[in-house]
């Protein structure tokens, strides 16, 4: 099922969309490899995107991203999953399903458990997770804006809830001080883990379809499912928000990537590109064209790391890499 590297001369196999219209450039580099033959319903990197998760034709499926090979495959019971984590020291597998969480140890490559989850609501669904070991913490957030913080080491779940829909963004900050959330509601929230108390609230017009956040630099990036996507500094007096500028009405943003350095953007589209921006002004450095097999395919996750690389993840199962060294000196 799986492909070891494919380099440009293997172009044949795939089809590159977009390149070659206006305002999409190509990837100098053209690095790229395909994880999986199918389609996947769901994917997300590890914290260091050395890892990348999958759904695909009901398995759940753990790769290296380098494209070395495949570390575990989990038969799923259950085809309809809401989400999947990877905690971040690379221990901890976790997949949601409608009203439980399965837990699994990728060192092992043992189930470790299911969790039973529910919201205020009794209809109410799970839609994001996160994981995280040493210890053991799950957080979920469900369909009726309901968090739950399920704490293993001390066998305490709290339960809050600041959201009025769905939550479509849940994670702990790095060091386990915060929670950042972000819902179908419009309200991005920074809560402080320990008491659950909010410090940081912003409220878009519309449901907010991706979120980026670099707590040391200050910086934390919000979109919603129409025009409003800003670039916010939650701890500064002035709380000074930054709009991207583009050109077109509306823009969906589906997926979004700050660099460490806090000095680029990447945001991920509703179609088979990508675009880079610069922090500090909202001003769009250029728009990249995908590698991909299908007409639909687009970017489901993203990371870029200290030395500015860029790792892509489209619902092709392809992975790409971007040098945003070499992009930003390519502007056209």
């Amino acid at each position: 099922m799986y492909k070891s590297i494919i380099h440009i001369l293997s172009t044949a196999v795939l089809v590159t969309l977009l390149l070659g219209c206006d305002g999409v450039s190509e990837n100098p580099k053209q690095a790229f490899h395909q994880v999986s033959e199918v389609p996947i319903d769901l994917g997300v990197f590890s914290s260091h995107a050395d890892l990348v998760a999958f759904v695909a034709q009901g398995t759940l499926n753990i790769a290296k991203t380098d494209g070395s090979g495949v570390l575990a495959q989990f038969k799923l019971n259950e085809t309809k999953v809401t989400d999947i984590a990877i905690s971040q020291d690379n221990r901890l597998l976790a997949a949601s399903f409608t009203t439980y969480v399965v837990v699994w140890d990728l060192v092992d490559k043992v189930r470790l458990g299911q969790f039973d989850v529910s919201g205020e609501s009794e209809f109410a669904k799970t839609s994001k997770i996160a994981i995280y070991a040493n210890p053991m913490q799950l957080l979920v957030g469900m369909t009726d804006g309901t968090i739950s913080v399920i704490d293993f080491e001390n066998k305490l779940t709290k339960r809050i809830k600041y959201h009025d829909a769905r939550v479509s963004f849940l994670e702990l900050g790095t060091q386990r001080q915060l929670i950042l959330s972000a819902g179908h509601d419009g309200v991005v929230n920074i809560l402080n883990a320990s008491t659950l108390q909010p410090t940081f609230e912003h409220r878009l017009s519309k449901r907010v379809t991706s979120v980026a956040y670099n707590l040391s630099q200050n910086l934390l990036f919000a979109s919603d499912a129409l025009n409003e996507q800003i670039i916010l500094r939650p701890f500064s007096s002035e709380r000074a928000l930054i709009k991207l500028a583009y050109r077109e009405r509306f823009r969906w943003f589906r997926a979004a990537a700050f660099s460490p350095d806090g000095q680029y953007l990447a945001t991920g589209s509703s179609k088979s590109w990508w675009t880079l921006w610069d922090v500090n002004t909202g001003q769009e450095i250029d728009a990249y064209g995908i590698q991909a097999a299908t007409s639909t395919a687009l970017i489901v996750d993203m990371h870029i790391n200290r030395e500015r690389k860029l790792v892509t993840l489209n619902s092709d199962g392809i992975i790409e890499y971007w040098d945003i060294n070499i992009l930003k000196n390519l502007t056209r």
